[in-house]
């Protein structure tokens, strides 16, 4: 079975946080198969869309880690300020999802992306897709999957202070 992440943007608005539709899921109501098509491609080459990628999950939360690399932060739960919005969405999806956590883009930002990923193993399936590239440290893995060539610049341009954004997140089997 596939694991899959759910991610919501909170923005921090008077000091408050609130959700922020960043990639919200088109309506394609009363459309043709084709025109659904189209408007779920476009979708999906949005670049906040992560897609199912285990390495992702890995670098995130530690979540189907099969390369062992350290997360940029082990799932530390849900934010105390969690706006009511995703209080209400983490309540419906509690009973099925696991690994709730949270990352400002000011974190993602200060992370070490430099660092060496050690003792990486290159024979797991995970990595072998990216046996094209060299991916050697973090910012090799970041650029590799998304989240440093697209998420974060994407992010990026959304708040003046990066501490005012935050991907909240949890995973699903």
């Amino acid at each position: 079975m596939g694991c899959d992440i759910h991610e919501h943007y909170e923005i921090r608005l008077n000091g408050r946080w609130e959700v922020a539709e960043l990639h919200p899921l088109p309506d394609t109501s009363g459309l043709s198969p084709e025109e659904e098509d189209r408007i779920f491609e476009a979708h999906w080459a949005h670049p906040l869309e992560l897609g199912r990628d285990y390495d992702l999950f890995a670098l995130l939360a530690g979540v189907r880690n099969t390369i062992e690399i350290e997360p940029i932060a082990t799932p530390r739960g849900l934010p105390g300020d969690l706006s009511a919005a995703l209080q209400a969405a983490w309540a419906e999806a509690e009973v099925w999802c696991h690994h709730p956590s949270w990352l400002t883009l000011d974190e993602l930002l200060r992370f070490d992306w430099d660092q060496p990923l050690r003792d990486l193993d290159l024979s797991e399936v995970g990595v072998n897709r990216r046996l094209d590239r060299e991916v050697r440290t973090y910012r090799d893995l970041g650029q590799a999957t998304g989240l440093l060539s697209r998420v974060v610049p994407y992010l990026q341009t959304r708040v003046a202070d990066p501490a005012d954004l935050r991907v909240v997140f949890w995973f699903d089997n």
